[in-house]
């Protein structure tokens, strides 16, 4: 009989220690998920790289224009961006060769983690010269320098939507649509350009 009673109050005993190990507030935190990592803050500063591709016309009936450019500037807390930008094109009308030269800035701002409107505005110079004087002086076209060249001088403005392809900590890739115009004064030509395009941007985080 009293060795029924010790094992009997053995057996509480072990229950008595396991309802307190179950319960203890290491094991209770142990099994709590671990709280998410607290979002990177964003960047500062991002070095802006672009390519573009564009198609367009000029207020000259059935001028037909083309352009490939490269961009590089400096976006400022994901909203202001300072840019330089090149585009080489080609006009039908007088078989022209165009070099389009800016320095503007652009604007925008994160509408989701994916959409990026914006909208730019930027100075122009331009080159026109006949695909015929560039034959004669390659190396006047390339600097600037040939005797065929007219310069123009303006402004540009446009709106895109830019759409993210890649995202990392330091890094984001984005693809979108824009529509640019551009008015020009000086010297002989058209006076309005205007064209559709797609601009492909990578930025780089840097502070």
């Amino acid at each position: 009989m009293v060795l029924e009673v010790q094992r009997t109050r053995a057996r509480w005993r072990i229950a008595g220690a396991l309802v307190c190990l179950l319960g203890s507030p290491s094991l209770a935190r142990a099994d709590e998920p671990a709280p998410a990592p607290a979002p990177e803050p964003a960047p500062r500063g991002e070095l802006f790289v672009a390519v573009s591709s564009a198609l367009g016309t000029t207020d000259w009936r059935t001028d037909v224009t083309g352009y490939g450019g490269f961009a590089v500037g400096l976006r400022l807390f994901g909203i202001v961006t300072p840019f330089a930008e090149g585009r080489l094109g080609y006009g039908t009308v007088d078989q022209r060769l165009l070099t389009f030269l800016s320095l503007g800035v652009r604007a925008g701002w994160q509408a989701t983690p994916r959409v990026y409107p914006r909208a730019h505005v930027g100075f122009v110079h331009q080159h026109e010269e006949s695909m015929a004087s560039v034959a004669e002086e390659p190396a006047g076209a390339v600097l600037g320098i040939g005797p065929g060249i007219r310069h123009r001088a303006g402004v540009q403005f446009g709106l895109g939507c830019d759409f993210t392809l890649l995202r990392r900590s330091k890094f984001m890739l984005a693809l979108g649509p824009e529509v640019v115009g551009a008015y020009l004064g000086y010297s002989s030509g058209p006076n309005w350009y205007g064209f559709v395009g797609a601009n492909l941007g990578a930025h780089f985080a840097l502070f």
